[in-house]
């Protein structure tokens, strides 16, 4: 047996190292770049593939905490429905993932709950590699009035890409009138309103409590007699849980306030006192997960999805949130990058991938 085992290292060895020389051949080398390149090429140019409209996949291209070191996108969410996308927020880092799943040009819309960096972070090159991938139609962005200035500041940034690669490539691969984001706005009130409609889904917007963000909206989207309900950033509100019952999905931002509260005392304890200062702003920021737990005492819900978790994602917090949400009646799930949840008008499950 040993020898055997002899035999298959010096076997790995003799075809790792016949490989590597290997790729000083040119043959070798067109032959593995013309390989890799098709498939990234399909990737982002290929036409758009006919899938089921009858199954809605909500993708994680972002679920990270703000301001985290650690390497997660920040806010973004996809969902898709046939060939169809509709992104809700695109923080840093979160576009990649988009574009390493789904064909660019397919995006629709996009929905901004508000204009903090960590949800608006990847906008620019979003809306640009949709652009050169073929879109038919400008970008439409919706949300309050702060979208106004995101777009418009967008817009001007890429002005000189956009004469470059037109003129480059002409107008009639790259039609500049396409490249220029316009923003939807409305005015978001307490009680849902409906901001969106077409032929795969229903979304409505309302006010949420994030403040000093005045206008921050959570939204709530129909896919069929399917209800999902998406937070976005808030403090515990009504305009949240007043809408639960009922719902298939509730995705809610969440922060562990004691594990903060916490870390405020080992920063003052350690005389940091800007990190001292920004844990203790930030308690008000956003949702209690005790108490996101408490408000769904005795709701109708299918799947409870916490995201944007506070602090970032670590071991010790983790295991709080599998600990805390481990007795209750409905699914949960702690979002991570690249989870994928779907649902079907046709069924009442929830797939988790």
């Amino acid at each position: 047996m040993k020898k055997f085992f002899i035999f298959l290292s010096i076997l790995t060895i003799v075809i790792g190292t016949v490989g590597y020389f290997s790729l000083s051949s040119p043959a070798v080398q067109k032959f593995v770049i013309k390989s890799i390149f098709e498939s990234r090429l399909q990737g982002a140019f290929g036409g758009s593939e006919v899938v089921n409209s009858d199954k809605l996949e909500i993708f994680f291209c972002g679920s990270g905490s703000p301001l985290s070191f650690i390497p997660e996108g920040a806010q973004c969410m996809a969902l898709i429905i046939g060939s169809n996308i509709y992104v809700i927020d695109s923080g840093e880092n979160s576009f990649g993932k988009i574009s390493s799943n789904y064909l660019p040009q397919n995006i629709k819309a996009v929905f901004i709950t508000h204009a903090h960096s960590d949800h608006i972070g990847d906008l620019d090159e979003l809306n640009l590699r949709r652009w050169v991938s073929g879109a038919q139609a400008p970008l439409r962005v919706y949300g309050s009035s702060e979208i106004v200035n995101v777009t418009s500041g967008i817009n001007l940034a890429y002005k000189n890409d956009e004469d470059y690669r037109v003129a480059h490539h002409g107008e009639e691969f790259v039609p500049p009138e396409n490249r220029p984001m316009i923003p939807v706005v409305h005015k978001p009130t307490d009680r849902p309103q409906l901001i969106f409609e077409d032929q795969n889904i229903r979304v409505e917007s309302f006010l949420v409590d994030h403040f000093p963000v005045r206008e921050a909206i959570g939204f709530r989207i129909f896919f069929g007699n399917k209800k999902i309900i998406i937070s976005g950033d808030t403090e515990i509100t009504d305009n949240v849980f007043s809408l639960v019952d009922g719902a298939d999905i509730l995705i809610h931002d969440g922060m562990i306030k004691d594990h903060v509260s916490f870390l405020e005392k080992v920063a003052k304890d350690n005389n940091i006192s800007r990190a001292e200062i920004a844990f203790h702003d930030i308690l008000d920021y956003h949702a209690d997960v005790k108490a996101i737990k408490k408000n769904l005492e005795n709701k109708d819900l299918g799947l409870l999805i916490v995201n944007h978790l506070v602090p970032a994602k670590n071991p010790i917090g983790i295991r709080y949130m599998e600990d805390l949400f481990s007795d209750v009646p409905y699914k949960f799930l702690l979002a991570r990058d690249n989870d994928k949840i779907v649902v079907s008008k046709n069924s009442d499950e929830i797939i988790i991938n």
